[in-house]
């Protein structure tokens, strides 16, 4: 065979190959993306969802076609959120809850089991901090109240929706929202530390589960604030556009990070949202003042 002809063969089956590999490619994932169907039809629990990065989580999902069940402290916050979430084509409900109790998470398991409510994705959100800097203004029980939010609580309640999860078969994911300072000095000693706890329990527990076919992932947000007219905040030391983060974006990781369409394979992980805050350090400080 001369090389013409083996050259025209080997072109007309890398055309053919790639034609084949065009059509594998048309499906529906362009428009799966386009009409906000990601999270069509899953239930989600998101603790702490009456302000801030809990709430723009439990929006964001709703966008993508997300059954939204949340907690949160003040029934106020809950009946607005609740008000908001009624503008998408979603069922939606809140919780007056308080994670840090035991009591509060048991009757808000057996709330869900009564409904028929089967969790596919749990977002722990809730996290409070205190400024008190150093051991001398610290007190254990500001310590225990503190991780008896941002750790003990999240993780019965863990406990329980991972454990509905096995018992229905259903390939979960489970996301904590953790801290740029789970690795970066804060001067926060209790909240930082909570946060170190929580990236070690992620990663945990994405072991524990893995058999199971459920993801467990965390993100670790910067300055995340924005005003009443969804504005940031000017932040000199955030060093990617001087500013806060608007809470949309942590809502959008949610998203990613929940839906299989991305992140099927992605277990273990914490994804850091912070805008280059944490790389801010006296010798870039210098390089910014020349």
């Amino acid at each position: 065979m001369d090389f013409r002809k083996r050259f025209e063969l080997a072109l007309n089956f890398l055309i053919g190959r790639g034609a084949t590999r065009h059509a594998s490619t048309q499906e529906q994932e362009p428009v799966l993306v386009m009409d906000n169907n990601l999270l069509s039809g899953k239930n989600v629990l998101i603790t702490g969802a009456g302000r801030n990065i809990g709430k723009s989580i439990a929006i964001e999902m709703a966008k993508q076609g997300a059954n939204i069940f949340f907690t949160d402290i003040y029934e106020e916050r809950c009946a607005q959120l609740e008000r908001e979430l009624n503008g998408y084509q979603v069922i939606s409900r809140g919780f007056f809850s308080d994670i840090s109790k035991t009591e509060d998470i048991d009757s808000l398991y057996n709330s869900l089991v009564r409904d028929k409510v089967n969790i596919d994705v749990l977002v722990n959100n809730v996290g409070i901090r205190e400024d008190s800097i150093t051991t001398k203004e610290l007190s254990l029980e500001v310590f225990h109240r503190i991780f008896d939010t941002n750790v003990f609580g999240p993780i019965y309640l863990t406990k329980l929706i991972s454990q509905m999860m096995i018992n229905n078969n259903i390939n979960g994911s489970i996301i904590f929202i953790t801290s740029i300072h789970q690795w970066t000095v804060g001067r926060l000693l209790s909240y930082d530390s909570s946060k170190a706890a929580l990236g070690m329990i992620i990663k945990e527990l994405a072991v524990e589960l893995a058999p199971y076919g459920i993801r467990v992932n965390g993100i670790a947000p910067g300055f995340v604030e924005e005003d009443e007219q969804g504005k940031p905040f000017y932040n000199k030391y955030v060093l990617l556009y001087n500013s806060s983060i608007n809470p949309c974006y942590i809502g959008r990781a949610a998203v990613y990070l929940s839906s299989d369409f991305f992140s099927k394979f992605t277990t273990g992980t914490v994804i850091k949202i912070d805008a280059g805050l944490s790389l801010y350090n006296h010798l870039v400080d210098q390089i910014l003042l020349k």
